[in-house]
């Protein structure tokens, strides 16, 4: 990613708080998937509009986000 575009997204994205996400679930949010660690907490720049996420075991919600005024 350009570090221009990674700033813009810190500045203008969204962040998703996932607190007490138990170990080794399987967090997928459009077309990426994570593996949750012991660090996990969230994921951050995450652009404006609609995306889809799962979890494993299969679990699904959409979500919708919005820059701040």
């Amino acid at each position: 990613m350009d570090p221009e575009v990674a700033a813009e997204l810190v500045r203008k994205g969204a962040t998703l708080l996932l607190l007490d996400v138990p170990q080794r679930t399987l967090l997928g949010v459009d077309t990426q998937v994570f593996s949750v660690g012991p660090k996990f907490k969230g994921i951050k720049m995450v652009p404006p509009g609609p995306h889809s996420s799962t979890t494993a075991p299969p679990t699904g919600f959409a979500l919708s986000t919005s820059r701040l005024a």
